[in-house]
């Protein structure tokens, strides 16, 4: 695949999934719900997952990290704060996701609107109690995490001088990626995330290189509390769509099809037909567009498979976070 065409895979992947208007209770995420004492007992690997899960959203940090892909390396600072108020219902919650390698988009949340920046450029905004780019296994609940896969916890390592314990998620269906995930001993943070594959080679890399725990609120976010930041989401102009019995036959396990609130086209050529598909944790997109006879193709960024399919009448492109063979099982069920 051709480096021009990754680029265009990856920007319809990310048009695809950042233009979605996901409220809170959707099937992207299910809002973190502390998990009952019973259960915590039972299985102490949940009750250390739902520990880290309650810090990200109750504590004021700033930590940088560190995302690998192959030889690929982002560097991202990242802060959160809470500002408590006497009437409780009033409380503000603020994060800010920013790349540190060169200009790029700047990501804040501030309760439930996420907003993307980018210089000279509006100002997006889309509904979603976290910010999509960090990993969503700390936003999705313990059940539903529970739902997807299995926690058996490891042995502790040194991390950045602190003492980390190893928590291994393994997938209770093909198709899925395992994780293994290192937490602070004291904290409870996050340290590391390793995306593994069946052969246990680690696909990408996330890992925390600087961690601040702070007793008071954030500086670099008091500017977010009354910034005047738009409060109507992101609203896709529906473009005209060629009619089509072009039809999906087939999900894999977990997986629903999302409603889109628009049609996303890609670069390259009219779009016939399009799905957005998620298991609560993970997006999977699929596209239909008229046949370019270029031949199949087929890329590994990372966790991320792209896949087109070419075929006689329309191409199919696949692109999410799964296994080449997953992608070829969905490509091939649309007829």
């Amino acid at each position: 695949m051709s480096r021009r065409l990754l680029q265009a895979a990856l920007f319809s992947l990310a048009v695809a999934t950042s233009s979605q208007i996901l409220a809170a209770g959707s099937v992207a995420a299910q809002e973190v719900v502390p998990t009952t004492a019973a259960t915590e007992d039972a299985h102490p690997q949940w009750q250390l997952l739902s520990r880290a899960q309650m810090q990200l959203k109750t504590l004021n940090f700033d930590l940088s990290f560190v995302q690998i892909k192959g030889n690929q390396l982002a560097t991202y600072r990242w802060l959160h704060g809470l500002v408590d108020n006497t009437d409780p219902s009033q409380n503000i919650e603020l994060e800010r996701l920013i790349l540190q390698d060169g200009v790029g988009t700047e990501t804040i949340r501030r309760n439930d609107r996420v907003y993307y920046t980018v210089p000279g450029a509006p100002t997006t905004v889309t509904i979603n109690h976290y910010i999509r780019e960090l990993p969503s296994l700390f936003f999705l609940s313990v059940p539903e995490l529970q739902r997807l896969y299995d926690a058996v916890q490891g042995s502790s390592i040194a991390i950045s001088g602190r003492t980390a314990q190893l928590i291994r998620l393994s997938a209770r269906s093909t198709g899925r990626y395992d994780y293994w995930v290192w937490l602070d001993a004291q904290t409870g943070f996050p340290l590391r995330i390793d995306t593994v594959a069946q052969n246990n080679q680690v696909l990408e890399r996330w890992v925390v290189v600087h961690l601040q725990v702070k007793p008071e609120f954030p500086a670099d976010l008091t500017d977010l509390i009354t910034a005047p930041l738009p409060e109507q989401p992101l609203q896709i102009q529906r473009s005209a769509v060629a009619e089509s019995t072009v039809q999906l036959k087939w999900l894999p396990d977990g997986y629903q099809a999302v409603e889109q609130p628009g049609t996303v086209l890609t670069r390259s050529s009219q779009l016939l037909a399009s799905w957005l598909l998620s298991d609560g944790m993970h997006q999977i997109s699929v596209f239909v567009q008229p046949a370019s006879h270029m031949g199949d193709q087929l890329l590994r960024d990372g966790a991320t498979t792209i896949l087109v399919r070419s075929g006689e009448q329309y191409d199919v492109t696949v692109i999410g976070p799964i296994l080449p063979e997953l992608a070829q099982q969905i490509a091939s069920s649309i007829e």
